[in-house]
C-alpha cells in the first residue's frame, strides 16, 4: 500500500512538473488607439485612429519578439490648411479631403524590468515598413463663391521605419495582461504632397508620429 502512495505521489508529481515547464510563453495581442502626428506631419493633419493584431513569443522572462500589422489613418485639417492660405495671400479656401492611410508591417523586441509580480515595465525597439496610402480630392472656393475642382491625386508608397517606446503589462490573470505602451515613429522616407493644382498647393510630407496604444495579450493555453 505504502509502495502505491509513493507512486502516486510521484506521479502527480511528475504531471506538476511536466505542467509548470508547459506554461505558454507565446499568444497574441490585439491594441488600439490615438496616433499624434509631429514635425511637418502635425502642420496640416489631426490625431488619427489606429490598431494592430500580432503574434509574440518570451524568448525569456525579460525578452519578448512580436510580429504585428495594423492600420492607421489621419485626416487633413481644413482650418490649419486654409489659414495657411489666408496667410500666404490667397484670398480663396479649400473644400478637400485629403486622408493618410497606413499599414504597418513590423516586428519588435521588448526588454521587461519584472521587479513587481502584476506590473512589468518595458522598453521596445521596433522596425519594418508602412504601406502608405494618400490621397486629395475636392475643390478650391475663390472668394466670388466660384469654385475649381483640383486634380484628383493618389499615391501608395512603402517607407520603412524605425520605432523606439515604452509601456507597461499589468497581470490580470495566468492568461490575460492588459498592455499600454506609447512609441515614437521615425519614419524614414518622407515624401512631399501637394494638395491643389499649381497656384493653389501647400504640400506636406509624410512624417514622424507618437502613438499611444492600449489593449490586451493573450496567452495561448
Amino acid at each position: 500500500m505504502n509502495v502505491k502512495k509513493h507512486f502516486l505521489i510521484i506521479y502527480l508529481l511528475s504531471l506538476s512538473v511536466l505542467h509548470y515547464g508547459q506554461q505558454p510563453d507565446y499568444g497574441f495581442t490585439l491594441k488600439g488607439g490615438v496616433n499624434f502626428p509631429v514635425g511637418d506631419f502635425s502642420k496640416y493633419y489631426n490625431a488619427g485612429l489606429g490598431g494592430f493584431g500580432g503574434l509574440f513569443y518570451n524568448i525569456n522572462p525579460t525578452t519578448r519578439v512580436s510580429a504585428s500589422i495594423g492600420y492607421n489613418s489621419w485626416t487633413v485639417d481644413l482650418d490649419a490648411l486654409n489659414e495657411e492660405l489666408t496667410n500666404s495671400g490667397n484670398t480663396g479656401k479649400y473644400d478637400v479631403e485629403a486622408p493618410i492611410k497606413t499599414v504597418p508591417i513590423l516586428i519588435n523586441v521588448k526588454f521587461f524590468w519584472r521587479n513587481n509580480e502584476k506590473l512589468h515595465p518595458y522598453a521596445l525597439l521596433e522596425g519594418g515598413i508602412y504601406k502608405i496610402t494618400r490621397e486629395v480630392y475636392g475643390r478650391y472656393i475663390y472668394d466670388t463663391g466660384e469654385s475649381i475642382k483640383i486634380t484628383a491625386q493618389s499615391e501608395n508608397v512603402t517607407n520603412g521605419s524605425f520605432n523606439v517606446g515604452v509601456g507597461f503589462e499589468y497581470l490580470i490573470n495566468e492568461v490575460i495582461t492588459v498592455d499600454v505602451s506609447s512609441r515614437y515613429h521615425l519614419v524614414l522616407n518622407q515624401d512631399v504632397y501637394n494638395f491643389g493644382d499649381a497656384g493653389y498647393g501647400t504640400s506636406y510630407s509624410t512624417n514622424n508620429f507618437i502613438s499611444v496604444f492600449a489593449g490586451i495579450n493573450v496567452f495561448f493555453q
